[in-house]
């Protein structure tokens, strides 16, 4: 029996922050391609490894998110995508349709 996602996740492309959560700090600069309340696909030029302990920010602070990373996909020489596994809810709000801008917000914040 194939599993699915328990939620459809919104396509998104926006400008991201993802870094490690202990030393030595690794900060590196992403593209989060989709997102749901339990999770997100990122792309980065960084091949991390499944378990990973990384923070998912805004680029500019908006947001903060502690995650694990599920899965890294090689997509080319210096291109990867991981699959994060969010440690909390978050809610993803679209705010102009016609643009895709999207504010993410995390629960209990």
């Amino acid at each position: 029996m194939e599993m699915g996602r328990i939620e459809n996740r919104g396509v998104i492309n926006i400008a991201a922050r993802v870094h490690t959560s202990g030393v030595p700090l690794i900060v590196e600069a992403v593209m989060v391609e989709n997102i749901s309340s339990r999770g997100a696909r990122i792309r980065t030029r960084r091949a991390w490894q499944a378990h990973d302990q990384l923070v998912l920010t805004g680029m500019l602070g908006d947001f903060r998110v502690d995650a694990e990373v599920v899965y890294c996909q090689h997509l080319g020489s210096d291109e990867c995508a991981i699959g994060l596994k969010f440690n909390c809810a978050v809610v993803t709000e679209r705010l102009i349709s016609d643009t895709g801008t999207y504010r993410v917000i995390v629960a209990g914040k």
